[in-house]
């Protein structure tokens, strides 16, 4: 409340000393009271707001600037994301490219390996008419081993034979030697 404020105050609550007491005073004096309340409520109403403006303001302008950090972040997030995206389907063509190469590779190799399957399917039938051959030669094999063990046990008695007769004939010779010359 200013200075001038409270003098008006204080003149209209001294009595009046004024040998002329009339109504346009009194009524003077009345509305220099109500216009003193009046500035003194309109004063604590804008205290009262200034000090809620400034809490208001101590809350209201961080979160504003946090709310702008986040909407710079959230965008920075969804413009890394978009990229990220684009890469991915720009490597997503590459890999179908080479998919599709793969595909025909695999395919190719598919008939290779069937191809395989056949040959080794003849093989086989080539090694059955083999183990076949291989069976008679095996008994003829067996029919060779019996042929020589009897010629095995026939050297066996001509040796025997020729023992003993170089037995029969080296007696006489040795005798026989002995008027020989040479």
């Amino acid at each position: 409340m200013s200075e001038k404020d409270k003098q008006k105050t204080e003149k209209s609550s001294s009595p009046d000393t004024s040998p002329k007491s009339n109504n346009s005073a009194d009524t003077e004096a009345g509305l220099l009271l109500d216009e003193n309340a009046s500035i003194n409520s309109l004063e604590k109403i804008y205290e009262v707001f200034a000090a809620s403006a400034k809490r208001w303001e101590a809350i209201v302008y961080p979160s504003m600037i946090a709310f702008i950090i986040l909407a710079v972040y959230g965008f920075y997030l969804i413009f890394s994301l978009t990229t990220d995206m684009g890469n991915a389907v720009v490597e997503m063509k590459k890999m179908s490219a080479n998919m599709q190469v793969m595909s025909r590779d695999v395919t190719s190799m598919s008939n290779s390996v069937l191809k395989m399957s056949d040959t080794i399917t003849s093989m086989e039938h080539s090694f059955t008419k083999q183990l076949e051959k291989m069976d008679m030669l095996n008994a003829g094999i067996v029919e060779m081993n019996k042929s020589l063990r009897i010629m095995t046990y026939a050297m066996n008695q001509m040796r025997r034979d020729m023992s003993i007769l170089n037995n029969n004939v080296s007696r006489p010779m040795n005798f026989m030697n002995s008027f020989m010359p040479w």
